[in-house]
């Protein structure tokens, strides 16, 4: 073992579904499918066989993968986060044949500065809401791109046309376009303007895929969240980003009448951190 590599502590989390129904009965859907690394790093796996709740909720399968390494070619520690849902039908409201959530980082040892981290590979197969294909708008190779905070920082600042559409699929500054049952999923709904990153504790929240599916009667779409009448908010496709962290979670639907709960399915996070201090 080389001596000289500063220690790493790793991080990586994946959740394949967890949930809860409130209303007509009560019932936990326990979290399944569920890995993660100690900060040592290392592999770890799961998987959930298929799944019913009643006629509510069910799928075909669940499966994730957790994995941190240090590789001697790239004098870099890796850190790889996959979560895959199969076969998801809830209230045969929202189906979809399958979905993956990824996360990818690479740490250079002799670099203290911020890693790559990636949501690359995150996708949809075939997602059906109300009886309507949807069609998503990826913004995964975006993020591919700008794989550090401050690669992010500095394109929004100075890319006008990404600036613009930042604005605009989180209705930044428009809470007033907004029903207020999803201000929720729009955390810079009242921010101003600017050509500074909106963020919160050192954090932003971005759309990883925007719908384009238009709005119709019973079927309100405003970025990726999806109303639908007498069903709930479907909301898709989440990404939170920090220096040092990312966050992918797939899908997240808040139930409302005549069934109450809420579900989430694909969710990742990971990377991690030296832990020897850049100077005296």
């Amino acid at each position: 073992m080389n001596t000289n590599i500063p220690r790493f502590l790793y991080h990586a989390h994946a959740m394949g579904v967890s949930g809860r129904i409130t209303r007509p009965f009560e019932e936990v859907i326990d979290v399944q499918a569920v890995s993660g690394l100690p900060p040592a790093g290392g592999y770890s796996s799961a998987r959930k066989d298929s799944y019913r709740l009643r006629e509510v909720f069910s799928h075909g399968g669940a499966h994730s993968e957790a994995t941190g390494s240090y590789d001697p070619n790239k004098n870099a520690f890796e850190t790889v986060v996959t979560s895959t849902v199969e076969g998801y039908n809830l209230c045969n409201v929202v189906l979809a044949d399958s979905f993956t959530a990824r996360i990818t980082s690479v740490h250079p040892a002799s670099n203290p500065d911020e890693p790559r981290i990636t949501p690359q590979g995150s996708m949809f197969e075939k997602l059906r809401i109300a009886g309507k294909d949807i069609v998503l708008e990826s913004l995964v190779d975006d993020y591919d791109k700008l794989d550090s905070m401050s690669k992010l920082r500095e394109h929004y600042k100075n890319d006008a046309s990404f600036r613009e559409a930042f604005q605009r699929n989180t209705f930044l500054g428009r809470e007033a376009e907004l029903p207020e049952a999803k201000y929720r999923y729009f955390p810079w709904r009242r921010y101003q303007k600017t050509d500074e990153l909106p963020e919160c504790r050192g954090m932003t929240v971005v759309p990883l895929f925007v719908v384009k599916n238009p709005s119709s009667p019973g079927f309100e779409v405003h970025g990726n969240v999806i109303h639908v009448q007498d069903f709930g908010r479907i909301h898709i496709g989440d990404l939170i980003i920090s220096a040092y962290e990312r966050r992918v979670t797939m899908l997240h639907v808040d139930l409302g009448s005549p069934i109450d709960g809420d579900v989430s399915a694909a969710s990742v996070d990971g990377n991690g951190g030296t832990t020897d201090p850049t100077g005296p």
